[in-house]
């Protein structure tokens, strides 16, 4: 024991040193247009590609509702193209979608008549056509019309083909409750087409096939959610946790929010969180600093900056004053999660609490030695410390063997909780946990790539400075801190608690997916069904892709990645 404690301690001094010698405020280079927007340039020769993207500081969170989910719309929509990029003829364009928003306004006169149906129990949803009268049915079909001819007149993803007709890779994004990330990896030779491509959705945005992307958006809600074993039952749970907080709602948004967002709301929003001074921009590559801010000036400082500064979230959580129990059968093994309020992103309490996290989590964590391994009830059991920019989350949860009472995984998770808060951690277990999150930090420092995402994260979070001074608070965390954390955060009197059993007669579970979190089986059920409803061509086509992005995608996603390539090949 004393020969490991000896080489964990100069594992952690040898990062530490590597550590400091990269310190974030050594290589990151920050700079501010006179328009508010940020650029943060970090300069690494050699490197073919540079990894470049930007934040927009807005999400679920910002929203309200009959607006939900319109920051994820927008992740969807700038990928539409501009003025002249994604369409034949802009001038047909331009009136095809003015027509579009005037049908479109009509028919949301008459759908107030559908929405009061539903409220008296006339109908069960606004999805039922058999609600529309003869001017509604009307005004669908010359809504589909025109529709059609917007579809006629597009270059379809041509803003990606031109990125990837130059070298580029890997662009997406990604929308959560507190940020919109854009990001992609763009040859060092092709920079200046990146300052021009970003610049121009920004200035010149059309929301283009606005009407169609949100039954787009509606779809994957449906998909991710409500065709899931257990997506409706957490979203119901995590807005009763929650309760009259902007987490509350899905990022994906309600299905009612989403089917009545307009184009109008659309442009206004975006004037707001999408204007430069609530952005920030990372370049991480070998590139000429001194030219990329010329570009950044010349591209990006022509923007206005926004009229209306983004207004501030000013709901604040409300106490459960007590503990709530949710229960519910599902198509799924057995499980249980326990969910603690906690503290937001960078709290006093934070670096203390992402210390506990680790002490309960992965395989050699408390968790997985007590109900896998020690009374064998659990296929898996993990802890998640999950602070965001407005307010923290702390939960525990375990998936349950057949036939085990979700009760009894609850009780054995509150008995671990409790031994922490009556006897502390061991010193072991802390230097373990330090040894653990300084070489996480010392590898996402050492990759081009993921150092952009998590310099983008941070920011996104609250600035991404906080990315190593986070770490240096986490190196000051106690014994007694985590002893300290868990009696006052992870207290069973104000705690939520979610217990699902199987559905008597429910489809068995693939014993594949055993050790897969309820995310990761949510992505590789939705995976494989895309890929059952494709013709075989393209089948064989998405698996090579598949295949070709595994070794850059994070551990969790190459499991998935492994299982549905295992799974499609039978």
């Amino acid at each position: 024991m004393k020969k490991l404690l000896l080489v964990t301690l100069l594992l952690l001094l040898s990062m530490t040193t590597l550590a400091q010698e990269k310190s974030l405020k050594d290589i990151v280079s920050e700079h501010r247009l006179e328009n508010g927007m940020r650029f943060l340039m970090v300069q690494r020769d050699g490197a073919p590609m540079i990894s470049a993207g930007w934040v927009a500081h807005v999400g679920s969170a910002n929203e309200r509702p009959g607006i939900t989910g319109i920051s994820h719309l927008f992740e969807h929509m700038m990928f539409k193209g501009t003025h002249t990029i994604g369409v034949k003829d802009p001038a047909l364009d331009d009136q095809l979608r003015a027509e579009l928003d005037d049908l479109r306004n009509q028919m949301f006169v008459l759908e107030r008549e559908n929405r009061l149906k539903v409220r008296t129990g006339q109908a069960d949803s606004m999805a039922d056509t058999s609600l529309d009268s003869d001017e509604m049915k009307a005004l669908r079909e010359q809504f589909e019309a025109v529709i059609e001819k917007q579809r006629a007149n597009i270059i379809k993803d041509q803003f990606d083909q031109i990125y990837t007709e130059q070298g580029a890779t890997g662009m997406n994004a990604f929308t959560n409750q507190d940020m919109t990330v854009y990001f992609l990896r763009v040859p060092r030779n092709k920079l200046e087409l990146w300052f021009w491509m970003e610049s121009d959705r920004l200035s010149d945005p059309v929301f283009r096939e606005f009407y169609s992307e949100r039954d787009v958006v509606y779809e994957e809600r449906r998909m991710r959610t409500e065709s899931t074993p257990t997506g409706k039952q957490n979203e119901v749970y995590n807005s009763m946790f929650w309760r009259g907080h902007p987490y509350g709602w899905p990022v994906v948004g309600w299905p009612s929010d989403i089917a009545a967002i307009t184009r109008e709301q659309a442009e206004n929003y975006f004037d707001i969180y999408y204007a430069p001074n609530n952005l920030t921009a990372v370049l991480v590559g070998d590139f000429d600093q001194a030219q990329a801010l010329k570009w950044a000036n010349q591209y990006f400082g022509q923007i206005p900056r926004g009229k209306q500064v983004p207004p501030d979230v000013v709901t604040l959580y409300m106490p459960l004053n007590g503990a709530f129990q949710y229960q519910a059968e599902v198509d799924a093994p057995p499980s249980t999660t326990l969910s603690f309020h906690t503290t937001a992103y960078g709290g006093e309490d934070h670096p203390a609490l992402m210390v506990l996290a680790d002490v309960l989590n992965g395989k050699t964590g408390r968790l997985h030695k007590r109900l896998v391994l020690q009374d064998q009830i659990a296929t898996s059991a993990a802890a998640s410390e999950d602070s965001r920019k407005y307010d923290g989350i702390f939960e525990l949860r375990a998936n349950g063997k057949s036939g085990v009472d979700p009760d009894v995984l609850k009780a054995v998770l509150l008995e671990e909780v409790e031994k922490i808060q009556a006897d502390g951690i061991s010193a072991y277990e802390l230097e373990k946990v330090r040894n653990n999150l300084a070489a996480d930090n010392f590898r996402r420092l050492e990759d081009n790539f993921f150092l952009a995402i998590q310099l983008l994260y941070y920011d996104g979070l609250r600035d991404w400075t906080s990315m190593e001074t986070l770490m240096d608070r986490v190196k000051l965390v106690s014994r007694e801190d985590v002893q300290r954390v868990a009696k006052k955060y992870l207290q069973a009197e104000m705690m939520g608690s979610k217990l699902y059993t199987r559905k008597a007669g429910g489809e068995p579970e693939d014993p594949a997916l055993a050790e897969f979190s309820d995310e990761q089986k949510q992505m590789a059920k939705q995976m494989q069904s895309q890929l059952s409803s494709m013709p075989p061509e393209k089948q064989k086509e998405m698996l090579g892709k598949m295949e070709s992005m595994r070794s850059q995608a994070p551990p969790d996603m190459q499991a998935v990645i492994d299982y549905v390539i295992s799974k499609q090949g039978k």
